[in-house]
Formats: structure tokens, sequence, C-alpha cells
């Protein structure tokens, strides 16, 4: 059980270390990268004259969508020298697209990879997770840069009885079967709570993955605090989590936890919805 496809969302100034990370671990998975070179395009004008200010916008348009090719040239001839196997697309659309451009992108995909260029923009960022968590239902592996290692690591686990920590569990299978040690952690958890983690240490077993589970407390600190301080005692390399947002209704919104791991990510997160 493999990551056979990886679909990797870049932006046209992605840089050679990012590339790398998703190249070592399509390498490592054996697998086919897609690389998407995503860019938010300037929406057309309007207004009264807009006849005389739309053939400037279409030129400019043009004019952008030229570089992207030939960034995508670029791109294509940089992994193939990597000796991977690849396929290098653009989408340049309005912003308002980005969520839906993506998801049909990653439909066919196994698992996503986002790094550093796209989590600098919270614009972009949110649409692609959007696209890829919600739209495409593809899980999501978060700064691969900061990976030392997919095999014979720490695998940390957010635990809670929320289906998007099932859903989480489940996708991240292929890298806790080769990982030395999993642990889950459940912050200021209830008795219910408490009674799934049997359920969870039941169906990891049946995959051969041993997993302990810790409680703690958040003692003052925030949810997030506390799952990056337990990671950070841990030693872990890697986080496993569920993508939780405020309603059902496509908003490009995550939940308080979602948002504050994408912007400490001390280490890789891989998410699920």
């Amino acid at each position: 059980m493999t990551f056979a496809n990886i679909l990797n969302i870049v932006k046209e100034d992605v840089t050679e270390a990012e590339l790398d990370a998703a190249v070592i671990l399509a390498r490592f998975e054996k697998g086919h990268l897609s690389l998407l070179l995503v860019e938010a395009a300037e929406p057309p004008p309007v207004g009264v004259n807009l006849e005389f200010v739309s053939a400037p916008w279409q030129a400019e348009n043009q004019k952008n969508r030229s570089r992207l090719l030939d960034r995508v040239q670029d791109l294509e001839a940089t992994l193939t020298r990597k000796g991977i196997s690849n396929d290098v697309e653009c989408a340049y659309t309005e912003i308002v697209r980005i969520d839906n451009v993506v998801g049909e992108q990653a439909q066919l995909s196994d698992v996503a990879v986002i790094g550093n260029d796209i989590l600098a923009d919270p614009v972009i960022r949110d649409a692609v997770l959007d696209g890829l968590l919600f739209h495409a239902h593809v899980p999501v592996i978060v700064n691969p840069t900061a990976a030392d290692k997919w095999e014979e690591n720490t695998v940390l686990i957010a635990w809670t009885d929320a289906p998007a920590a099932s859903a989480a569990v489940k996708a991240s299978v292929p890298l806790l079967k080769r990982a030395r040690s999993v642990r889950a952690v459940m912050v200021d958890s209830s008795g219910s709570e408490r009674e799934v983690t049997a359920k969870l240490q039941s169906y990891l077993s049946h995959h051969g993955i041993d997993i302990v589970v810790d409680c703690v407390g958040s003692n003052g600190l925030t949810v997030a605090e506390a799952l990056d301080a337990h990671a950070d005692q841990m030693q872990s390399d890697l986080l496993v989590m569920g993508a939780y947002g405020h309603s059902r209704l496509r908003e490009r919104i995550f939940g308080g936890v979602t948002r504050s791991m994408l912007e400490r990510r001390k280490r890789p997160i891989f998410i699920s919805a």
C-alpha cells in the first residue's frame, strides 16, 4: 500500500528545496509526481469604460500565461533531470476558482503535497486546502521539507472522536506501517473520547501497527500549543491530524487548531478531512 500518485501544488517561485522534498517522497513511494503550478489571475475589469480597459487587461493576462507556460517547461525539465516520473500543469485562474480547479485536478491523486511557497500565502493556501480536502477529499502532506525521512520515524496522531481524525488515521496507514514508533495524543479528553481509543488501537493492530495513547491536559495552553509541546517531548517527526472546519458550507475557514498548526508547522503534518 503506497501513494502511487502524488500531486504537488506549487507557485511560480517554488524553490529547488521544495521540489526536492516532493521528489524524495515520490522516490520513496516509487510513485508518479504530478506538479500543479497555481497562480491567481487578476479578475477582469468592470466599469463604464470596459471596452477601453479590457484590452490592456487581456494583454497582461496573456503575458502572464505565456510566462507561466515557460515556467511549466522549466519545471518539467527539472523533474526529468531528477529521474522522476512526472507531469506538470498550470492553473492560472481567479482566486475564487482556485479551490474548484485544484479539486478537479486532485480527484485521482492518492496524496497531495504543499510546501512553504503555498503556505506563505494565506489566501492561496486556504483555497488550495479547501480544494484538496473538501472538494477532492485527498489527504495532504504539509511542509515536507521538514522531513528527515519517511520510514523508521516517530509519528504522533492528534486523536479525537471526530470523523476527520479517523479519516486522517485511515489515510496515513501507508506511513504509519513504516514508522519506528506511533503514538496518539488526546488533549483534555472526555470519558467518551477515551472509549474510542480502544477502537483506534484495534483498527491499527489489524494493520500490524502498535500504538500508545497519551492523554494530556492543556494546562493553560491552547490545544495547538499542547499538541506542539507533546510532539516536541516525544520527538515526533510527523503529525497526523484531521482538518476541522467551522461549518459544512464549503467555507475557506478552518478550525482554530488546524489553522494554528498550519501556521506553526514545526514538523511535517499529514492532514485529512
